[in-house]
């Protein structure tokens, strides 16, 4: 009889662990949200995104804001600012998730190339910054202080990408046993500046090998969560170039001019094409001031002619050539 109590042992073990498949074969799986009787609510976020930058700037991408892939929902405490909660949403909202209760709801986009965020936990110390450009570019903005300026350039930075940002306090009713949606409305727009710049009066465009620009006394970041920019001073660094019909005409995006009474200075480094260097610094502070955000450099700049029509050295890129290495 021992075969026989050693079978059914293993019957035994058998049911019962074909009961607790068949018992968690019906579970739900879903993450998304709470489940239950108690949690018959959703939101709905509707989103709109303000796309337009109010500068007369013909070719420049920093003009135009692209429409992002998704955006970021965080809910904030209002008493204590921490984060409770975090959502992601296509460009034009959708469905979202979140108990009962009154949040500082708080929306941007995200995975641009130059604007990074940090601070997430807390809504007063969520940051959007730029990182700093390379030493060799950092000394040659350098070259162009003087002592009286008494300009605190602080770290320069690359242009930040435009931040598209809603902020809205929001009420999530209790949960109710019928089934119900509220919808959120937002309305997203950036929080970074864009500033048109052309120079009208320069001789010798022709001999421009390349133009790289510094815009002092600018915030280094923008604290967005509370809607107040950087008292950190910082220099936007931008490069321009000079277009085909002969004229120089961009823009740069910046966090804004520094709070306070700082001057601001556009250094433009100019090099020829046989490697000169023509420095140039205009104090642009009133111009930040103007409602078209347009720069206007009129003051006469001369490139020089280089000397017998000279070519800067350049270093050509390697010629790849494979040939096959007997091994063995």
């Amino acid at each position: 009889m021992k075969p026989l109590s050693i079978f059914n042992f293993q019957l035994s073990i058998l049911a019962a662990t074909l009961l607790l498949l068949c018992s968690c074969q019906y579970k739900d799986l879903c993450y998304d949200h709470p489940h239950g009787d108690n949690y018959n609510l959703s939101l709905l976020l509707d989103l709109q995104l303000e796309l337009d930058v109010d500068v007369e700037v013909s070719v420049e991408t920093h003009t135009k804001i692209e429409k992002p892939d998704y955006m970021k929902v965080m809910f904030y405490d209002p008493q204590t600012g921490k984060l409770s909660d975090t959502e992601i949403v296509d460009a034009d909202g959708g469905r979202i998730y979140e108990a009962p209760g009154f949040y500082d709801m708080l929306v941007y986009s995200f995975g641009t190339e130059w604007t990074q965020i940090r601070g997430e936990g807390n809504i007063n110390t969520l940051e959007a910054f730029t990182s700093d450009i390379t030493a060799t570019k950092s000394r040659a903005l350098r070259s162009f202080t003087r002592a009286e300026e008494e300009e605190p350039q602080g770290p320069i930075i690359y242009t930040p990408d435009h931040l598209l940002v809603a902020h809205e306090r929001v009420e999530v009713p209790p949960f109710t046993e019928e089934e119900r949606v509220i919808t959120l409305t937002a309305n997203a727009k950036t929080v970074v500046e864009t500033y048109g710049f052309q120079i009208t009066n320069i001789k010798g465009i022709e001999y421009i090998s390349s133009i790289e620009a510094f815009v002092t006394n600018q915030s280094r970041s923008t604290f967005f969560g509370r809607g107040e920019k950087s008292k950190e001073p910082a220099t936007i660094y931008f490069p321009i170039e000079v277009n085909n019909d002969g004229y120089i005409h961009t823009s740069f995006n910046t966090f804004g001019k520094l709070p306070g009474e700082s001057r601001s200075y556009l250094h433009i480094l100019i090099t020829n094409t046989s490697g000169e260097e023509v420095q140039v610094s205009v104090d642009i502070t009133d111009q930040f001031e103007k409602e078209d955000h347009e720069i206007i450099i009129d003051e006469e700049i001369d490139i020089p002619k280089p000397e017998g029509g000279g070519i800067a050295p350049t270093v050509e890129e390697w010629n790849e050539e494979k040939k096959d290495v007997p091994i063995g």
